[in-house]
């Protein structure tokens, strides 16, 4: 998906009823510190959950899966009744959230006035071949069904489709994601967490869930 844009219906809407500003929502999606909730019909329009430090509360951001655009930002009030959002759902919200603003609100220190700091050395050559990590990404996915919370460590990802960053548009990995989940029973609107590992790495990827190729039933079942 490309960087998130706001339309002017959205600058509005932000401005009558968020704290955050224009940069930090924007901020919040880039860095994928939201949960998307659901599709609308025909999986373009993504609705997803952000937390605002600034209001203490949490609000539902319309995006389009294409082009990054936002459309607008409710309170969750305007959704009673039509939109269902868990607890953990916002725990998940809030934690992520409070990640980047801690990230953004990071500055170096400043060397003290007249004081030269030593440039600091190259590092030193390994002393052995460092050892390549394995192809492809483990997928891990947490999932609430039938009142409990559930995790289930998918097969490794195929070396051909890639890594996180490539995952944003549709491509093959959305297919696999979709015959795995299938494979393991897990319904797609249960899911609430993706997560690819690989050695000393780690990324959520729960974009994964904007371009699964789904027939028009398994949509309106998420619905």
């Amino acid at each position: 998906m490309k960087a998130a844009s706001l339309t002017t219906h959205a600058k509005k809407r932000i401005s009558e009823r968020c704290g955050l500003s224009e940069t930090e929502l924007r901020r919040l999606l880039d860095a994928g510190a939201n949960i998307p909730i659901h599709l609308q019909k025909g999986g373009r329009y993504a609705h997803r959950l952000v937390y605002s430090h600034k209001d203490d509360d949490w609000f539902m951001v319309v995006q389009d899966g294409g082009d990054g655009g936002i459309l607008t930002v409710m309170p969750l009030s305007y959704l009673e009744g039509r939109t269902e959002v868990t607890a953990a759902q916002k725990r998940q919200a809030r934690s992520r959230a409070m990640e980047v603003k801690k990230i953004a609100e990071a500055k170096p220190a400043s060397p003290l006035p007249g004081k030269i700091e030593p440039p600091v050395p190259p590092p030193a050559p390994p002393t052995v071949a460092m050892q390549e990590p394995p192809p492809g990404w483990r997928i891990r996915v947490r999932y609430h069904h039938e009142g409990k919370t559930h995790f289930k460590n998918l097969l490794r990802t195929p070396a051909e489709h890639g890594n996180p960053a490539d995952w944003s548009v549709p491509g093959p990995v959305h297919v696999w994601l979709k015959q795995r989940l299938v494979e393991e029973a897990i319904p797609f609107a249960s899911i609430e967490c993706i997560v690819a590992e690989r050695k000393n790495s780690m990324e959520h990827v729960d974009y994964l869930l904007e371009y699964l190729p789904l027939t028009p039933e398994e949509i309106e079942a998420c619905l």
